[in-house]
This record gives C-alpha cells, structure tokens and sequence, in this order.
C-alpha cells in the first residue's frame, strides 16, 4: 500500500519591517537683520521741507510772478496774474500743508482789476480757518455750503462750494510725504443741489469740458441752463445716484423719552438730508450725518423702523418712507411727524 505525501507549502517570507521615513533635519535659516527705526522727523523739518516744494512749485507756475497777499493762521495766500486759458488770478496757499493738504483758487479777472477779489482772499481765508479746525479735508467728494454765499455781499448765486485735483499745480512732494493741492471751485444754488443727489467729481467733469482750469467766475450762469448739460446731468444723476455717503450738520442732536425718540437737526442741513434721502436711499446705499461725537445713520430695511442708542440714532427706511420723509420737510423750524413712523419726530430747529 502506498501513502499519499501532502506537499507542505512554501513558508511565506517575512514581512519586512516598514522602513521608517528618512528625515533630514533642516538647517535653521538666520532671519534677516532687523531694519533700524526710521529716523524720527520733527514738525520743523516738514515745514521746511514742504516750503522748499512750495517754492519750486511757485516758480514752476509762475516764474517770477506772484507776491504774498495776507497771512491767516500761518498760512501765507499768494497770488499771481496768469494769462494761460483767459487772464485771471492764480492764488495759492503756502504752509497749510501739514494738515494734508495745500488750497488754490482761480478767479476771472476783471476788466481794469489790478489785484485778485477781496471776496477770493476772504474765501480762502474762511477754508484755511475750517481746514485748521478739522472741518475742511482733502476728500475731492464734498460739498460746502455757505449759507452768506462765497462773495459776502454780492447778488452772486454762487453760494457752495466743490473741490478738485488743480490742474497745474499737482503736489507738493517731501522725503515723506506727498501733499495735494485742492483747487475750490464755487457752484450755484441749483448746481449745489445736483450735487448733493449726484457727485461734486461728476459736476468737475462737465464744468471741465466747458473750462479744463476751472476758472471761477461769479457771473457764470449755472450749468442746469444749458438744455444740453442739464440732460446729461439728469441722467447721470438718474443712473447714478448720490455719492455722499455722510453730511455733516451744525446742530444733530438725538434723544429718546418713554418711547418717543428725537432727531433735532438744524435747518441749513434739511435740503441736504432731502437730497441724500433720494440720491442715497433711493438706490439702497446708506448715509450718515455727523455732528461733534453724535450719529445718525439712515439705511434701507424693509420695515421702517428706529434704533436708538447712547448718541446712535439708525433710521431704516423703506423708498416709500424715504418719498415720505422727503415730501414733508422743511428747511424751516418745526417739528415734522411721520405716520410710518410713529414713535419718531424731527425738530428742526
């Protein structure tokens, strides 16, 4: 008898240990040398500096031109005669620009005239004293209202003001800063308000067309005459809307009492509320008003309604609260109610 043999199956190699990653340690990489601290620069040296620019900018303009006219606040106003567009007077501020910015006028001579307005002098008088203040900035994207008008005195309708880039002077530039000369050009009653709705940049853009130096001239009719402008305009108005996003106020003042709340607001600053509630709200971009350390922040909901706070007012408005607060107020003294908002009242004072 035979034996069957079971062939034994061949043993299974060993697994072999997992081989452990090879790591290699990284060399540490010395950091750079720390920069010394920038030498500090005092007060005297950037006044020294941007004087020396100013000088260089005067005599890039106007040669041997030019004679200093009054000094406010230690800031020197100049001004010189230049004939490039048509003859008028070029006058510029020297020594404002540690508060960020340098200012410029350019006014229409007169026939016979042998020295720049009193009215230009006053004005830039006024902006120099606003600009110490803290009230006046180089933001291009702004409007001032003077309630006497730019030229005290005058018939003149040119009663705000809109601001640009001057278009020759440029800036003044130091080892550590640049500084932008703003040239204020004065509008009229109507354009002041197209502004408000629209954009002061838009408004520099057509008065540009018609005068690339911008040169004021108190006679100017408005803009808003010509059937042509005036299209152009109201369309770009319709498109485009308000680019303000914040107005400032001579009196804002928020209060609350049981479940009344009050907004007191002074009334050179009612139309300009009126124009933001259609240029701002009207397409659903939101505005503040300011006052000292007081705000009112007005916004798009879809329910009206008021939240106040500790000096924080927020209106939020629908666009038919937004018709309805523009159709009822008044640049007058009273107090101004609102069925879709019944907790809320508006004293203008």
């Amino acid at each position: 008898m035979t034996r069957a043999v079971r062939k034994k199956a061949p043993a299974r190699p060993a697994k072999k240990p997992a081989r452990k990653p090879v790591t290699s340690r990284k060399e540490k990489v010395p950091e750079p040398p720390k920069a010394p601290p920038a030498p500090k620069v005092s007060e005297a040296e950037k006044r020294a500096a941007l004087a020396a620019s100013a000088e260089a900018m005067r005599q890039k303009l106007w040669g041997s031109q030019g004679q200093p006219l009054t000094t406010v606040e230690g800031v020197t106003i100049a001004s010189a005669l230049l004939p490039r567009g048509r003859p008028h007077w070029h006058l510029l501020t020297f020594g404002l620009g540690l508060t960020g910015f340098e200012l410029s006028l350019r006014v229409q001579k007169a026939k016979d005239e042998l020295a720049a307005p009193a009215w230009a002098v006053t004005l830039l008088s006024t902006l120099i004293t606003r600009a110490r203040a803290g009230t006046l900035s180089a933001d291009t994207n702004q409007v001032l209202l003077l309630s006497e008008g730019v030229a005290p005195g005058t018939d003149s309708e040119h009663f705000g003001l809109v601001f640009a880039p001057e278009p020759e002077a440029g800036s003044l530039v130091t080892p550590w800063q640049t500084v932008p000369v703003r040239l204020a050009v004065p509008v009229t009653r109507d354009e002041a308000k197209a502004v408000r709705e629209w954009s002061p940049t838009g408004l520099i853009e057509v008065l540009s067309r018609v005068d690339p130096l911008l040169i004021s001239d108190l006679d100017r009719p408005s803009l808003l005459q010509s059937p042509r402008a005036r299209l152009l305009i109201d369309q770009r108005m319709e498109k485009e809307g308000s680019s303000l996003s914040a107005m400032s106020a001579e009196v804002s003042e928020v209060s609350k009492a049981g479940e009344l709340v009050t907004w007191k607001l002074s009334a050179d600053a009612v139309d300009t509320l009126v124009s933001l509630l259609k240029g701002r709200i009207g397409h659903l971009r939101p505005f503040t008003v300011v006052s000292g350390d007081t705000r009112v922040e007005v916004v798009n909901a879809e329910q009206p309604a008021i939240d106040f706070t500790r000096k924080q007012l927020t209106v939020k408005l629908t666009l038919v609260g937004a018709r309805q607060l523009r159709s009822l107020l008044r640049a007058k003294p009273g107090t101004y109610t609102f069925d879709l908002l019944p907790n809320f009242q508006l004293v203008v004072c």
